[in-house]
């Protein structure tokens, strides 16, 4: 059968399963938009930047544990875009970026919006893909999707010049291949199963390749089986119920010192899932890089990750989940006396420091009040996003999450993914509520993906956390130059007339008394609803005030 390059790439997308593209439109790959409107079952959805674009292909492989697909012109589009590869690499999610490109015979003359793409993304994906030939569209195509999942999850580039896309060609649709699934060996399973019945003071942090109900519910069996405190890493606060008594700490970024010392007495620290990275391990801390304090048991689906910068006692290049089901199948024995009153005061710990108490502030609302209203009304399939800075700590602080909830964060701190993603979530998984936490700084980065949600009919929530301020770096900022406040004061527009201007329901939060009806008005909302809160700068994140720092000393 011939047929061009560009409908080609649709019909083996289509025989992967893509059924939702995300883009913003560009000429370098117009002859691929043409060729998927032959293609009903995959959905393109048209966004208002490519940084929006990109992080909406994360969120939805986030979402659906599948590689999240996103289509990018040349120059412009792709260095938009860029933001999204680079989160993409550093949060180990499946994408692929399918980025046009000049014309063939105008490569080398500095062509309109020509860039060398394999020298552009080499440091920040997995693998760049130039196909200059019509024939190789299916391979490339089938190999992006493949080693985007495959090992460390991560991006894959497929750059298509123009011409190419409109070659014709007899090459087969290639469909998709099975991806191999790594156990660990015997002897291994045993050694850590031995580890974990000596161990008095264990402690598992959980991360991002543990995912999906079924591998969350053995976590499940795994931790009441062993009595082991699970610790879920940052951004990734729905992977253990946080109500469940085994529940030891969210191991986000910067969390009270007083857990952070408390976990420092594990006498057996197991990394399940988990590649590990600052922020996780609180500055390379917790562990202690590169050798630390306790035996660590570092389990990852990927042999060049085991050991890279941390040292194991025990590392183990394969599937968490099949790690689970390799210590389910030892017997885990009576647990040592000590282990209960360990789990017990770990947990205890962090439910006193999960409490929301009632605060009030002179110069706007404390946010932990709004999460705490959000949280009473959270349905049990919610998804939840955030955006990036200090006022997440409230949303992680005293949001209490499900296994059944999905949270979608950008664990390398990316501003500006918090509205894309949860527009994508929507869009990926229809009838869920949707919920999205976001600062007026990010809001204003891609909160033009606002009209997105209009377009397409997607319900989201989005609460928007208003100090005037770039807050997390006005927190660094008082902590390395004490009093010399500088380059973070925003000023704002009224989020809410904005949010109206859009076509969305626009809502304000002024005082204390506004929260629990407007917070209710805006989650009883049938379509999108922006809440523009008037947030405390003092109370400048869940564990920090302003005036306890130094200046104001």
């Amino acid at each position: 059968m011939t047929r061009t390059a560009a409908r080609l790439l649709a019909d083996t997308l289509e025989a992967h399963g893509v059924d939702l593209a995300f883009c913003v439109p560009g000429e370098s790959y117009l002859a691929v938009t043409d060729a998927l409107i032959e293609h009903p079952k995959i959905r393109l959805i048209v966004c208002r930047h490519e940084s929006g674009a990109g992080f909406m292909a994360l969120a939805d492989a986030r979402v659906r544990g599948k590689p999240g697909v996103c289509f990018v012109s040349r120059g412009p589009g792709a260095t938009n875009a860029s933001i999204a590869v680079h989160t993409a690499d550093h949060d180990a999610v499946p994408a692929v970026f399918f980025v046009g490109q000049a014309e063939r015979h105008e490569m080398g003359r500095k062509a309109l919006q020509e860039v060398n793409w394999s020298k552009t993304f080499s440091d920040m994906a997995k693998m760049v893909i130039e196909v200059n030939s019509a024939d190789l569209i299916a391979e490339a195509a089938a190999r992006a999707l493949h080693v985007a999942r495959a090992g460390t999850p991560g991006p894959v580039v497929v750059v298509m010049p123009e011409d190419m896309l409109e070659d014709e060609t007899e090459a087969p649709v290639l469909g998709p291949r099975p991806l191999g699934r790594t156990a660990p060996r015997p002897g291994d399973a045993r050694r850590a199963a031995e580890m974990l019945r000596r161990a008095e003071r264990p402690v598992a942090i959980v991360g991002g390749a543990l995912s999906g109900a079924e591998a969350l519910a053995a976590l499940t069996r795994f931790a009441e089986a062993w009595s082991l405190p699970i610790c879920p890493s940052h951004r990734r606060p729905h992977l253990f119920d946080g109500s469940h008594p085994l529940y030891g700490a969210y191991l986000g970024n910067r969390i009270a010192p007083e857990q952070v010392a408390a976990l420092k007495e594990a006498d057996l620290v197991i990394a399940l899932g988990e590649r590990l990275a600052q922020s996780v391990s609180q500055g390379f801390k917790f562990p202690r890089a590169p050798k630390p304090e306790q035996p660590l048991i570092h389990v990852w689906p990927d042999a060049n990750e085991v050991g890279r910068v941390w040292e194991p006692a025990l590392g183990l290049a394969c599937d968490p989940h099949a790690f689970i089901e390799a210590l389910m199948a030892e017997d885990p024995g009576e647990p040592p006396a000590a282990r209960r009153e360990w789990a017990a005061r770990l947990n205890a710990l962090h439910r006193k420091l999960t409490k929301w108490t009632p605060a009030s502030a002179n110069d706007g609302v404390v946010l932990g009040a709004v999460v705490a209203a959000v949280d009473q009304r959270l349905a049990p399939d919610a998804i939840v996003t955030t955006d990036a800075g200090n006022f997440t700590t409230f949303v992680h602080r005293y949001l209490k999450f499900r296994q059944t909830n999905m949270f979608v964060g950008a664990t390398v701190g990316a501003m500006g993914a918090g509205v894309p993603s949860v527009v994508a979530a929507g869009l990926a998984s229809p009838g869920r509520q949707l919920v999205c936490f976001v600062g007026d700084g990010g809001m204003l980065m891609t909160g033009n993906e606002l009209a997105t949600a209009v377009q397409y009919k997607v319900p989201v929530k989005i609460f928007v956390a208003n100090n005037s301020c770039y807050g997390t770096i006005r927190y660094h900022q008082e902590g390395r130059f004490p009093g010399r406040v500088t380059s973070t004061y925003l000023r704002n527009p009224d989020f809410a007339a904005l949010a109206e201007a859009f076509g969305a329901r626009g809502l304000r939060i002024e005082n204390d008394g506004d929260v629990g009806p407007v917070v209710a008005e805006a989650m009883g909302h049938a379509g999108p609803v922006v809440v523009d809160v008037r947030t405390s700068l003092n109370h400048i994140s869940a564990w920090k005030r302003l005036d306890e720092m130094p200046a104001y000393r």
